[in-house]
């Protein structure tokens, strides 16, 4: 799995430790609150591999996925 920086105010309804961090289904909520939530700052650090191989598995909003899946084809 790829290493990413988590930034932990993503993070404001959950306590999440270092092991957590490493668990796929957790990555894949921290993509999601940072596209859904996150300053362009914030999504910069997502990279693009990852955002393109979990699409289908994110929970995103309805405009956020229609973007990201137009930029994704384009």
């Amino acid at each position: 799995m790829q290493s990413i920086k988590f930034n932990k105010k993503f993070f404001w309804d959950y306590d999440i430790s270092d092991q957590d961090l490493k668990k796929e289904d957790v990555l894949i909520f921290y993509i999601s609150r940072v596209l859904n939530n996150g300053a362009i700052k914030d999504v910069k650090e997502i990279p693009i591999e990852l955002i393109d191989k979990y699409i289908d598995r994110l929970n995103l909003s309805s405009k956020v996925r229609k973007f990201w899946e137009w930029y994704l084809k384009a």
